[in-house]
Protein backbone atom coordinates (compact mmCIF):
# COMPACT_ATOMS: atom_id res chain seq x y z
CA UNK A 1 0.00 0.00 0.00
CA UNK A 2 1.35 3.22 -0.97
CA UNK A 3 1.76 5.91 1.91
CA UNK A 4 -0.23 8.92 1.88
CA UNK A 5 1.56 11.95 0.90
CA UNK A 6 -0.29 13.89 3.95
CA UNK A 7 1.94 11.92 6.20
CA UNK A 8 4.84 13.24 4.45
CA UNK A 9 3.24 16.88 4.63
CA UNK A 10 5.00 18.82 7.65
CA UNK A 11 3.22 22.12 8.82
CA UNK A 12 5.35 25.60 8.79
CA UNK A 13 5.07 25.65 12.34
CA UNK A 14 6.64 22.37 12.85
CA UNK A 15 9.50 22.96 10.45
CA UNK A 16 10.04 26.41 12.40
CA UNK A 17 10.01 24.57 15.65
CA UNK A 18 12.50 22.02 14.11
CA UNK A 19 14.74 24.83 13.06
CA UNK A 20 14.78 26.64 16.42
CA UNK A 21 15.39 23.20 18.10
CA UNK A 22 18.52 22.18 15.76
CA UNK A 23 19.84 25.53 16.24
CA UNK A 24 22.31 26.28 18.28
CA UNK A 25 21.56 28.75 21.37
CA UNK A 26 23.34 31.54 22.36
CA UNK A 27 25.28 31.42 25.30
CA UNK A 28 23.95 33.22 28.34
CA UNK A 29 25.50 35.43 30.79
CA UNK A 30 27.06 33.60 33.52
CA UNK A 31 28.95 30.10 33.78
CA UNK A 32 30.17 28.40 30.76
CA UNK A 33 29.22 24.82 30.20
CA UNK A 34 30.94 23.23 32.82
CA UNK A 35 33.05 25.51 33.51
CA UNK A 36 33.35 24.79 37.39
CA UNK A 37 35.12 21.34 35.80
CA UNK A 38 32.45 19.63 38.40
CA UNK A 39 30.75 17.40 35.87
CA UNK A 40 32.60 13.96 35.71
CA UNK A 41 34.45 12.90 32.91
CA UNK A 42 33.65 9.07 31.54
CA UNK A 43 34.41 6.48 34.07
CA UNK A 44 34.18 9.39 37.13
CA UNK A 45 37.28 11.39 38.55
CA UNK A 46 40.06 9.42 39.01
CA UNK A 47 43.82 9.74 38.65
CA UNK A 48 43.76 6.97 35.38
CA UNK A 49 40.89 9.15 33.54
CA UNK A 50 41.66 12.67 35.16
CA UNK A 51 44.58 13.14 32.52
CA UNK A 52 44.26 13.71 29.60
CA UNK A 53 46.66 13.75 26.24
CA UNK A 54 44.56 15.37 23.64
CA UNK A 55 41.48 13.05 24.36
CA UNK A 56 38.47 15.17 24.82
CA UNK A 57 37.52 13.78 28.47
CA UNK A 58 36.21 16.64 29.85
CA UNK A 59 32.89 17.35 29.81
CA UNK A 60 32.01 20.34 27.36
CA UNK A 61 36.09 20.68 26.70
CA UNK A 62 38.20 19.93 24.14
CA UNK A 63 41.86 19.60 25.30
CA UNK A 64 45.29 19.51 23.74
CA UNK A 65 48.71 18.53 25.68
CA UNK A 66 48.86 17.23 29.39
CA UNK A 67 45.42 17.95 31.02
CA UNK A 68 44.55 16.94 34.24
CA UNK A 69 41.49 17.32 36.52
CA UNK A 70 42.80 18.01 39.85
CA UNK A 71 41.30 17.72 43.29
CA UNK A 72 40.68 20.40 46.18
CA UNK A 73 43.60 19.08 48.53
CA UNK A 74 45.37 17.23 46.14
CA UNK A 75 49.21 16.56 47.06
CA UNK A 76 51.99 17.14 44.93
CA UNK A 77 55.64 16.30 46.76
CA UNK A 78 54.97 19.13 49.38
CA UNK A 79 53.03 21.08 48.10
CA UNK A 80 48.99 21.03 48.38
CA UNK A 81 47.57 22.11 44.68
CA UNK A 82 44.75 25.05 44.64
CA UNK A 83 41.81 25.11 43.61
CA UNK A 84 39.84 28.23 43.78
CA UNK A 85 36.14 27.04 44.05
CA UNK A 86 34.69 23.56 44.48
CA UNK A 87 36.00 20.51 44.25
CA UNK A 88 37.64 20.23 40.95
CA UNK A 89 39.98 22.40 38.28
CA UNK A 90 41.92 21.84 35.48
CA UNK A 91 45.76 22.05 35.12
CA UNK A 92 46.97 23.00 32.26
CA UNK A 93 50.96 21.58 31.49
CA UNK A 94 53.84 22.36 28.84
CA UNK A 95 52.16 23.81 25.94
CA UNK A 96 49.03 22.38 27.09
CA UNK A 97 45.30 24.34 26.41
CA UNK A 98 41.35 23.25 26.61
CA UNK A 99 39.12 25.16 24.29
CA UNK A 100 35.47 25.20 23.57
CA UNK A 101 33.08 26.34 21.24
CA UNK A 102 29.94 28.97 21.74
CA UNK A 103 27.48 30.17 19.97
CA UNK A 104 27.64 34.69 20.17
CA UNK A 105 26.09 37.67 18.68
CA UNK A 106 28.18 38.31 16.03
CA UNK A 107 29.74 41.98 16.30
CA UNK A 108 29.34 41.88 19.84
CA UNK A 109 31.58 42.25 23.00
CA UNK A 110 31.96 39.79 25.63
CA UNK A 111 34.18 39.15 28.66
CA UNK A 112 35.24 35.81 29.78
CA UNK A 113 35.53 35.76 33.77
CA UNK A 114 38.05 32.90 34.81
CA UNK A 115 40.18 31.94 38.24
CA UNK A 116 43.70 30.95 37.83
CA UNK A 117 46.59 29.86 40.08
CA UNK A 118 50.16 29.12 39.94
CA UNK A 119 51.61 25.81 40.46
CA UNK A 120 55.36 24.98 40.63
CA UNK A 121 56.93 27.94 38.49
CA UNK A 122 57.21 31.58 39.89
CA UNK A 123 56.82 33.13 36.42
CA UNK A 124 53.74 31.45 34.82
CA UNK A 125 51.33 33.04 32.47
CA UNK A 126 48.24 32.18 30.79
CA UNK A 127 46.90 32.77 27.13
CA UNK A 128 43.42 33.62 26.62
CA UNK A 129 42.08 33.62 23.17
CA UNK A 130 39.26 33.77 20.76
CA UNK A 131 41.25 33.88 17.82
CA UNK A 132 42.38 35.83 16.15
CA UNK A 133 42.26 37.54 19.67
CA UNK A 134 44.70 36.72 22.21
CA UNK A 135 46.48 37.99 25.56
CA UNK A 136 48.85 36.44 27.71
CA UNK A 137 48.16 37.28 31.61
CA UNK A 138 50.73 36.92 33.57
CA UNK A 139 50.34 35.28 37.03
CA UNK A 140 53.42 35.88 38.78
CA UNK A 141 51.60 38.86 41.01
CA UNK A 142 49.74 36.99 43.87
CA UNK A 143 46.84 39.89 44.93
CA UNK A 144 45.69 37.86 47.50
CA UNK A 145 46.65 35.23 50.28
CA UNK A 146 44.22 32.70 48.82
CA UNK A 147 46.98 31.76 46.48
CA UNK A 148 44.53 32.04 42.80
CA UNK A 149 42.81 35.37 41.29
CA UNK A 150 40.12 36.10 39.20
CA UNK A 151 40.69 37.61 36.02
CA UNK A 152 38.63 39.01 33.34
CA UNK A 153 39.39 39.60 29.48
CA UNK A 154 37.48 40.78 26.76
CA UNK A 155 37.23 40.36 23.03
CA UNK A 156 34.57 41.51 20.27
CA UNK A 157 32.93 38.56 18.51
CA UNK A 158 34.13 38.26 14.96
CA UNK A 159 31.47 35.38 13.77
CA UNK A 160 28.21 33.80 15.14
CA UNK A 161 30.31 31.26 16.74
CA UNK A 162 34.06 31.50 18.40
CA UNK A 163 36.33 29.25 20.16
CA UNK A 164 37.52 30.31 23.74
CA UNK A 165 40.77 28.71 24.28
CA UNK A 166 43.03 28.39 27.80
CA UNK A 167 47.01 27.75 26.59
CA UNK A 168 49.61 27.24 28.97
CA UNK A 169 52.68 28.58 26.82
CA UNK A 170 55.26 27.80 29.56
CA UNK A 171 57.58 25.03 28.83
CA UNK A 172 59.02 23.39 32.85
CA UNK A 173 61.29 20.78 33.03
CA UNK A 174 58.33 19.20 34.89
CA UNK A 175 55.84 18.70 32.07
CA UNK A 176 52.71 18.35 34.39
CA UNK A 177 53.80 22.25 35.87
CA UNK A 178 51.72 24.84 35.09
CA UNK A 179 48.04 27.05 35.77
CA UNK A 180 45.31 25.94 37.47
CA UNK A 181 42.39 27.35 36.33
CA UNK A 182 38.48 27.53 37.32
CA UNK A 183 35.26 28.85 37.56
CA UNK A 184 35.02 29.97 33.97
CA UNK A 185 32.05 32.71 32.99
CA UNK A 186 30.91 34.71 30.03
CA UNK A 187 29.23 38.02 29.81
CA UNK A 188 27.67 39.85 27.03
CA UNK A 189 29.02 43.26 27.50
CA UNK A 190 26.62 46.55 26.66
CA UNK A 191 28.51 50.29 26.33
CA UNK A 192 26.76 52.61 28.51
CA UNK A 193 25.09 55.69 26.43
CA UNK A 194 26.97 58.50 27.89
CA UNK A 195 25.08 61.10 29.64
CA UNK A 196 24.53 64.49 27.98
CA UNK A 197 25.81 66.34 31.25
CA UNK A 198 28.32 63.77 31.49
CA UNK A 199 31.75 63.02 29.27
CA UNK A 200 32.76 60.05 30.78
CA UNK A 201 31.45 56.88 29.70
CA UNK A 202 30.20 54.15 32.54
CA UNK A 203 31.51 56.36 35.26
CA UNK A 204 29.98 54.76 37.37
CA UNK A 205 31.95 51.30 36.74
CA UNK A 206 28.37 49.25 36.66
CA UNK A 207 28.85 47.76 33.37
CA UNK A 208 31.94 45.39 33.86
CA UNK A 209 32.70 41.65 33.87
CA UNK A 210 30.59 38.61 35.21
CA UNK A 211 30.73 38.62 39.11
CA UNK A 212 30.36 35.39 41.51
CA UNK A 213 28.21 36.24 44.15
CA UNK A 214 29.88 33.92 46.29
CA UNK A 215 33.50 34.72 45.43
CA UNK A 216 34.88 37.50 47.71
CA UNK A 217 37.79 39.00 45.69
CA UNK A 218 36.66 40.35 43.13
CA UNK A 219 37.80 40.60 39.61
CA UNK A 220 40.88 41.86 38.51
CA UNK A 221 41.68 43.37 35.24
CA UNK A 222 45.34 43.09 33.84
CA UNK A 223 46.74 45.45 31.36
CA UNK A 224 44.67 46.43 28.45
CA UNK A 225 45.12 49.68 26.06
CA UNK A 226 41.95 48.96 23.72
CA UNK A 227 39.29 50.66 24.89
CA UNK A 228 37.21 49.46 22.11
CA UNK A 229 37.49 45.07 24.14
CA UNK A 230 37.85 46.46 27.87
CA UNK A 231 36.28 44.19 30.04
CA UNK A 232 35.25 47.80 31.55
CA UNK A 233 33.32 49.34 28.70
CA UNK A 234 35.52 53.11 28.39
CA UNK A 235 38.00 52.61 30.34
CA UNK A 236 41.48 51.47 29.98
CA UNK A 237 43.95 49.48 32.62
CA UNK A 238 47.09 51.43 30.83
CA UNK A 239 50.00 49.97 33.33
CA UNK A 240 51.80 46.61 34.12
CA UNK A 241 49.93 45.44 36.78
CA UNK A 242 45.92 44.96 37.24
CA UNK A 243 43.42 47.24 39.03
CA UNK A 244 40.55 45.08 40.98
CA UNK A 245 36.46 45.54 39.65
CA UNK A 246 34.84 45.56 43.26
CA UNK A 247 30.61 44.69 44.12
CA UNK A 248 28.94 46.23 47.23
CA UNK A 249 28.08 42.49 48.15
CA UNK A 250 31.76 42.05 49.38
CA UNK A 251 33.46 45.39 49.47
CA UNK A 252 32.44 48.84 50.41
CA UNK A 253 31.07 50.91 47.62
CA UNK A 254 30.34 54.93 47.39
CA UNK A 255 27.24 54.30 44.59
CA UNK A 256 25.11 51.78 43.09
CA UNK A 257 27.06 47.96 43.34
CA UNK A 258 30.17 48.16 41.76
CA UNK A 259 33.44 50.17 41.76
CA UNK A 260 37.12 50.26 40.95
CA UNK A 261 40.19 49.48 43.65
CA UNK A 262 43.66 50.55 42.46
CA UNK A 263 46.46 48.46 42.96
CA UNK A 264 49.54 48.53 42.83
CA UNK A 265 50.80 52.61 43.46
CA UNK A 266 51.86 53.45 39.70
CA UNK A 267 51.88 50.02 38.56
CA UNK A 268 48.11 50.18 38.53
CA UNK A 269 46.64 53.16 36.38
CA UNK A 270 43.33 53.17 34.54
CA UNK A 271 42.08 56.38 32.43
CA UNK A 272 39.87 57.34 29.48
CA UNK A 273 39.63 59.61 26.93
CA UNK A 274 36.65 62.01 27.05
CA UNK A 275 35.30 64.48 24.35
CA UNK A 276 35.67 67.79 25.17
CA UNK A 277 35.56 71.49 23.45
CA UNK A 278 39.36 73.22 23.17
CA UNK A 279 39.76 76.34 25.62
CA UNK A 280 36.22 75.08 27.79
CA UNK A 281 36.24 74.92 31.52
CA UNK A 282 35.75 71.47 32.70
CA UNK A 283 35.12 69.77 36.36
CA UNK A 284 36.78 66.50 37.16
CA UNK A 285 34.04 65.08 39.78
CA UNK A 286 34.41 61.35 41.99
CA UNK A 287 33.65 59.37 44.67
CA UNK A 288 37.01 58.40 46.78
CA UNK A 289 36.90 55.42 49.08
CA UNK A 290 38.10 52.46 51.05
CA UNK A 291 36.59 49.26 50.17
CA UNK A 292 36.24 48.37 53.84
CA UNK A 293 38.78 45.30 53.56
CA UNK A 294 41.13 46.08 56.11
CA UNK A 295 43.34 48.07 54.04
CA UNK A 296 46.64 49.72 55.92
CA UNK A 297 45.88 53.53 56.00
CA UNK A 298 47.26 55.92 54.31
CA UNK A 299 44.97 55.98 51.14
CA UNK A 300 45.21 58.47 48.39
CA UNK A 301 45.00 58.63 44.34
CA UNK A 302 46.45 61.04 42.14
CA UNK A 303 44.02 62.20 39.32
CA UNK A 304 44.90 63.35 36.22
CA UNK A 305 42.81 65.74 34.23
CA UNK A 306 44.22 66.82 30.67
CA UNK A 307 47.36 68.46 31.82
CA UNK A 308 45.96 68.75 35.21
CA UNK A 309 47.26 66.58 38.08
CA UNK A 310 46.33 66.78 42.03
CA UNK A 311 47.13 64.73 44.69
CA UNK A 312 43.99 63.74 46.96
CA UNK A 313 44.14 61.85 50.61
CA UNK A 314 40.98 59.86 51.85
CA UNK A 315 39.85 61.82 54.84
CA UNK A 316 36.10 60.87 55.26
CA UNK A 317 34.07 62.47 57.58
CA UNK A 318 32.45 60.67 60.59
CA UNK A 319 31.63 56.62 59.85
CA UNK A 320 31.60 58.03 55.98
CA UNK A 321 32.97 55.14 54.16
CA UNK A 322 33.86 57.99 50.65
CA UNK A 323 34.33 61.08 50.18
CA UNK A 324 33.79 63.36 47.31
CA UNK A 325 36.55 65.52 45.30
CA UNK A 326 37.28 67.52 42.47
CA UNK A 327 39.59 68.66 39.77
CA UNK A 328 39.27 71.82 37.79
CA UNK A 329 40.88 71.70 34.15
CA UNK A 330 41.04 73.73 31.20
CA UNK A 331 40.54 71.39 27.66
CA UNK A 332 43.16 71.82 25.31
CA UNK A 333 41.84 69.48 22.80
CA UNK A 334 38.80 67.77 21.66
CA UNK A 335 39.38 64.64 23.44
CA UNK A 336 41.04 64.62 27.01
CA UNK A 337 42.94 61.64 29.58
CA UNK A 338 41.40 61.27 32.87
CA UNK A 339 43.34 59.14 34.72
CA UNK A 340 43.76 57.88 38.61
CA UNK A 341 46.49 55.66 40.43
CA UNK A 342 46.95 54.95 43.76
CA UNK A 343 49.81 56.98 45.12
CA UNK A 344 50.60 54.49 48.26
CA UNK A 345 51.62 50.25 47.55
CA UNK A 346 48.87 48.94 50.04
CA UNK A 347 48.34 46.22 51.84
CA UNK A 348 45.68 44.75 53.73
CA UNK A 349 46.28 45.05 57.69
CA UNK A 350 45.06 41.20 58.51
CA UNK A 351 47.34 39.39 56.36
CA UNK A 352 50.28 42.18 55.33
CA UNK A 353 50.27 40.22 52.13
CA UNK A 354 47.01 41.04 50.05
CA UNK A 355 47.61 43.93 47.72
CA UNK A 356 44.57 46.64 48.17
CA UNK A 357 44.01 50.60 47.73
CA UNK A 358 41.54 53.42 47.57
CA UNK A 359 38.13 53.19 46.11
CA UNK A 360 37.08 55.61 42.94
CA UNK A 361 33.49 55.57 41.57
CA UNK A 362 30.93 58.21 40.02
CA UNK A 363 33.31 59.43 37.78
CA UNK A 364 32.09 62.98 36.09
CA UNK A 365 33.62 65.40 33.81
CA UNK A 366 31.01 68.21 32.99
CA UNK A 367 31.82 71.68 31.01
CA UNK A 368 31.90 74.29 34.60
CA UNK A 369 31.02 77.33 32.65
CA UNK A 370 32.45 80.52 30.70
CA UNK A 371 35.42 81.31 30.59
CA UNK A 372 34.94 84.86 30.25
CA UNK A 373 33.41 87.83 31.96
CA UNK A 374 29.90 87.60 32.93
CA UNK A 375 26.71 89.72 31.50
CA UNK A 376 26.08 90.73 34.70
CA UNK A 377 29.67 91.77 35.48
CA UNK A 378 29.35 93.96 32.10
CA UNK A 379 26.57 95.97 33.18
CA UNK A 380 28.23 96.50 36.42
CA UNK A 381 31.49 97.74 34.71
CA UNK A 382 29.01 99.77 32.35
CA UNK A 383 26.77 101.73 34.92
CA UNK A 384 30.43 102.26 37.25
CA UNK A 385 31.64 103.97 33.43
CA UNK A 386 28.57 106.65 32.89
CA UNK A 387 28.99 107.68 36.73
CA UNK A 388 32.46 108.40 36.09
CA UNK A 389 31.65 110.50 32.89
CA UNK A 390 28.40 112.14 35.07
Amino acid sequence: MALSSKRCEWSPVFVLLLLAHSATSLVEDGLLPNGDFEAPPPGGFSSEVGVSEGVATIPSWKSNGTVEIVESGQKQGGMILIVPQGAHAVRLGNDAEISQEIAVDKGSLYSITFSAARTCAQLESLNVSVPPASQNIDLQTLYSVQGWDSYAWAFQAEDDNVRVVFKNTGMEDDPTCGPIIDNIAIKKLLVPDKAKDNAVVNGDFEEGPWMFRNASLGVLLPTNLDEETSSLPGWIVESNRAVRYIDSYHFSVPGSKRAIELLSGKEGIISQMVETKPNKPYRLTFSLGHAGDSCKRPLAIMAFAGDQAQNIHYTPDSNSTFQSANLNFTAKAERTRVAFYSVYYNTRTDDMSSLCGPVVDDVRVEQSGCNCISPRFLGLILVWSILLFI
